[in-house]
């Protein structure tokens, strides 16, 4: 596996999305809102909602996904799933 520096927010459409993304607004992925839990199969950053069956493979910043605490998470395409345990994302 090859080494690669980049010198800004690196985005793949096919695949993640990793830290804020700024410039997202054709996929409503990334940005400075940080996304908050509706169920395992939903997110919102208060104004658009991303739903996990729609985007499998995408990784977001959860403010509240590990049981009310921040934690980072990824669409299996049926739930999004906590990086950390790989449980399904909850409020509490």
């Amino acid at each position: 596996m090859a080494n690669t520096t980049f010198t800004g927010p690196v985005t793949s459409l096919n695949g993640f999305i990793g830290g804020p993304n700024v410039n997202a607004g054709d996929t409503q992925q990334g940005g400075k809102t940080p996304y908050t839990v509706t169920d395992a199969d939903t997110i919102t950053d208060g104004t658009n909602s991303l739903e996990a069956s729609a985007n499998e493979g995408v990784l977001v910043y959860v403010q509240d996904g590990a049981a009310g605490d921040a934690v980072y998470a990824f669409s299996d395409g049926t739930n999004w799933k906590r990086l950390d345990t790989l449980a399904n994302i909850s409020a509490s």
